[in-house]
């Protein structure tokens, strides 16, 4: 178990503004989860009702295609399930951030639908949250089982995202967490589009505690996290926390002025000393081609970032919701 470095008396006076009686709220994002969530969904509800807490559990689907939607409202009448529909696929992130503007709880836990986040350490989380740390959170106990690319990449993008940065993200670090009430206010209060929740809960700030869990496999089914998708992940999280891309490219460019402005010294005292002739076309087309390749890589990076700057100045909503599933009601929610 590691933390960041929090006083004594702080941990003091969070501890005594807990509530005696604390609803907690776990969020629950889920996409195609038919064959994990029912069974989540009860084994949260033992876990916490044996802990003596008062809960909620909020299933955000992220516009499914299996019977997700079915298996939670099988149960909405034997846990207390909330159900969010997403009117289509908005991505993890987003089902997580509508869990949030969703949820009630003193204490809000986010988890994944597939079992990969244990349950059982839930109340250990919430023990640490009484104690006065306003985010507890997961960290991975080791990356076995994971591909030697996906490793690979997530270490370099650890590693550039960090880089420069006075305020540094923890590697390997989950969205299984514990977060207290101020730390959910002030997510909902953070208006971007562009997302990336780890850089985000990080970026709050409050007290907070690291603890190591071991991250099991998926109960059932395959994951539609790919590859892809985390390339996508890693791009928003560069652009949404860090100037690194285009300071490199800024280095980049001095350095090819600093050789072009050397390489025409050589050229002149060249000239001065021997005349001049016909030679140096090869030099002349790698020089024009390697300088067209670096500028069209800069402008790419640039517009990876005038790309999140159009998408955040249109101001378009996080997401829309088509219906809201309660114990014993049902709310269908107008777009406009």
């Amino acid at each position: 178990m590691t933390d960041d470095f929090v006083p004594d008396y702080l941990l003091t006076l969070r501890a005594a503004a807990r509530p005696a009686d604390p609803l907690v709220s776990c969020v629950i994002p889920a996409y195609n989860e038919a064959a994990n969530i029912g069974l989540l969904l009860t084994t949260l509800h033992s876990l916490l009702g044996a802990a003596g807490y008062r809960h909620e559990l909020i299933v955000v689907d992220d516009g499914s295609r299996d019977s997700t939607i079915e298996k939670v409202l099988e149960l909405k009448q034997q846990v207390p399930v909330t159900l969010v529909q997403l009117s289509r696929n908005f991505g993890k992130e987003i089902a997580l951030t509508a869990g949030l503007e969703h949820c009630n709880g003193d204490a809000v836990v986010l988890i994944d639908g597939d079992f990969q986040h244990p349950p059982e350490v839930i109340p250990d989380f919430l023990v640490h949250w009484k104690q006065g740390y306003d985010m507890v959170y997961s960290v991975r106990a080791s990356r076995e089982g994971e591909s030697l690319a996906k490793r690979w990449f997530t270490r370099t993008f650890y590693t550039l995202l960090n880089l420069g940065s006075a305020l540094k993200i923890p590697e390997n670090t989950q969205d299984f967490r514990v977060l207290d009430r101020c730390i959910v206010n002030a997510l909902r209060a953070m208006p971007e589009r562009n997302r990336f929740m780890k850089g985000l809960y990080n970026w709050v700030g409050f007290t907070r505690l690291a603890v190591t869990t071991h991250t099991n496999d998926r109960l059932a089914g395959v994951s539609s996290f790919n590859l892809w998708r985390l390339l996508q992940l890693g791009l928003t999280g560069l652009t949404s926390f860090s100037n690194v891309p285009l300071r490199v490219w800024t280095l980049m460019g001095s350095i090819v002025s600093l050789s072009s402005i050397l390489y025409a010294l050589f050229v002149v005292i060249d000239t001065l000393l021997h005349g001049t002739d016909l030679k140096g076309w090869p030099t002349l087309t790698v020089a024009i081609t390697f300088l067209g390749g670096v500028q069209l890589l800069s402008i790419g990076v640039l517009g990876e970032y005038i790309g999140r700057i159009f998408t955040e100045v249109k101001l378009r909503p996080h997401y829309f919701v088509s219906q809201v599933h309660r114990q014993g009601q049902e709310q269908r929610v107008d777009p406009s």
